[in-house]
């Protein structure tokens, strides 16, 4: 399932991550934990600030270089708490970690066929506007690949850069091609291709 990347963003200037997990308590709130690449003054300011959600604890620990681990007790807001009340709702089990970029983020869920279906049919408009069911295939641990890991849009540029010998060795393609194909801007071709990559190549290594 992919949703846009600010309804599980710990913070709206943050575009590039993984929610390492999530749990729903009893009194309708939430505790968080995600891998975050953002400027640390700037990230604690918006959580200090924000009139959005109200955050009970919050805590952001350094991970490596610009990457933060943000620990979060908070009131969600309201699409996040539908969302994930839903999946409770019709017994959906979330596959974590999920990352996200601002091209949004792919959620892998577990479950009953049916279940799913119903699940996003419950979904409010605002929601199931910004969200799309991928795939619905058997489970199996062995079945995870890299590809799983890119969202759709991903996907299809990824798909687009292997059509038009953007990796084949000597290159026959460029960003520029790739741009063609998918019909997006050079530029935010080669941003797509250079997070596409290192999802892929983050994927393996945790291999």
């Amino acid at each position: 399932m992919t949703v846009s990347q600010e309804i599980i963003a710990p913070a709206s200037l943050v575009t590039e991550g993984r929610l390492l997990n999530i749990q729903l308590l009893p009194d309708e709130t939430i505790l968080e934990l995600a891998l975050v690449r953002a400027d640390p003054e700037e990230l604690l300011s918006e959580i200090e600030t924000t009139t959005s959600t109200e955050r009970f604890a919050y805590e952001a620990v350094e991970a490596q270089e610009d990457h933060w681990y943000v620990y979060q007790h908070c009131q969600p807001t309201g699409q996040a708490w539908e969302l994930f009340q839903l999946l409770n709702n019709y017994r959906l089990m979330i596959m974590f970690p999920i990352l996200f970029d601002d091209t949004g983020c792919t959620i892998e869920i577990i479950g009953r066929e049916s279940d799913v279906q119903h699940g996003f049919d419950a979904l409010p408009d605002d929601i199931r506007r910004q969200t799309s069911i991928e795939r619905v295939s058997e489970y199996s641990p062995q079945a995870t690949t890299p590809s799983s890991k890119l969202t759709e849009r991903q996907r299809d540029i990824l798909d687009a850069a292997a059509t038009v010998g953007y990796y084949d060795v000597p290159r026959r393609g460029t960003a520029d091609d790739v741009a063609a194909a998918v019909g997006c801007a050079p530029s935010t071709a080669s941003e797509h291709l250079r997070k596409i990559e290192a999802r892929i190549l983050s994927a393996i290594a945790e291999d």
